[in-house]
């Protein structure tokens, strides 16, 4: 999946208008050639990383940010000395924060405006001070001012809109994972030099959360996995004793109503077996039992989800026809003719 195209425009943007620039300037040689390599692989980069944390961490930790500006560097003193680019740092540095300078205008008004254009604007303010280009790319790299370049500004929001995501979704294990995550990212900011941390360092105590989470994550899934299929199996076991029946898709034949009438009787006579057989296993992995089901967090969850495909009605026919469901037995009448009124309510009489 593909890293949004605001945000891919969000750090790439000073970058292209570099490149752009020397373009409008018929910058060419060997130097250029592999800037506009660099640029090609950012850009593709973008197209293939699953989300905005992916992008970054592969840009910051296989150098492209430092190559760019190297090959950038390059590109203009090969212009310098061709007499196309002027002849000294000062150009250099003119050419440095002109590119800045576009990327405010180009940040201006988007997502994420208000956090990126601020440092941004502080390397500009620090090259007009009357320091030399040298002294210029040194301070930048000490203080950590290009690294607002590299996106790390935006990982906060991506942070807070996963958080979003996994409440709005009804994760209650993802929401915990994410928290800690931005607590994390939170608590390296507020030590690092600029509020600006390491996204190398975050990356790996991230994908330690993540690994720390991922049994809880998949335990919550397999429990509603199992549960589904226990009111999946109870379900058609009642439902096969209605009148509908024959004429439900679960049971119809296309070759015939003695086909179909084979179809029932199988539900009927196995679904039992294998009721009992997936509670037993139930049982035996997380300790639950039928009667644990309706109380239980994630079936709770589900619900308040609005994914549990049973209206409140069903679920009481399925709990009540638990002691019934057993080999060579049927629910009561009682329970048949509910489960009919209640088929007929939601879908119509066929």
């Amino acid at each position: 999946m593909a890293v949004d195209k605001n945000t891919t425009d969000l750090i790439l943007g000073t970058y292209r208008n570099m490149f752009k620039e020397l373009q409008e300037k018929n910058a060419s040689g060997e130097s250029f050639d592999k800037l506009k390599k660099i640029l090609d692989e950012m850009e593709n980069m973008a197209l293939t990383s699953k989300d905005v944390m992916e992008y970054t961490t592969k840009l910051t930790t296989q150098n492209y940010f430092v190559d760019f500006s190297n090959a950038y560097s390059a590109t203009l003193i090969e212009m310098s000395k061709s007499g196309s680019g002027g002849s000294s740092d000062d150009i250099l540095l003119k050419q440095t924060l002109s590119a800045y300078e576009n990327a405010i205008q180009q940040i201006e008004g988007k997502t994420y405006s208000d956090l990126l254009i601020p440092p941004i604007k502080n390397i500009v303010e620090l090259g007009k001070s009357g320091i030399s280009y040298p002294v210029f790319l040194r301070i930048c790299e000490e203080k950590g001012l290009n690294k607002a370049l590299e996106g790390n500004y935006v990982t906060r929001e991506v942070k807070l809109s996963e958080i979003e995501f996994a409440e709005k979704m009804f994760l209650p294990v993802e929401v915990k994972m994410h928290k800690e995550i931005l607590s994390v990212f939170d608590e390296m900011s507020s030590k690092a030099q600029f509020g600006i941390p390491d996204m190398f360092e975050f990356g790996l105590k991230r994908q330690h959360i993540e690994w720390k989470y991922a049994p809880e994550i998949e335990k919550w899934k397999m429990i509603i996995r199992h549960w589904e299929k226990l009111l999946e199996y109870m379900n058609d076991w009642i439902d096969s004793f209605c009148e509908f029946a024959p004429r439900d898709t679960r049971w119809t034949d296309m070759r015939g109503i003695f086909y179909t009438k084979r179809n029932i009787k199988r539900t009927q006579d196995c679904n039992p077996g294998v009721f009992k057989q997936r509670e037993r296993i139930f049982q035996e992995c997380f300790g639950l039992g039928w009667e644990n089901i309706f109380s239980h967090d994630t079936f709770l969850t589900e619900v308040k989800a609005g994914r549990v495909p049973h209206s409140e009605e069903s679920l009481k026919i399925l709990q009540e026809g638990y002691q019934y469901c057993k080999p060579f037995s049927k629910p009561e009448e009682n329970i048949i003719k509910r489960a009919e009124a209640e088929y007929y309510r939601r879908y119509g009489k066929k």
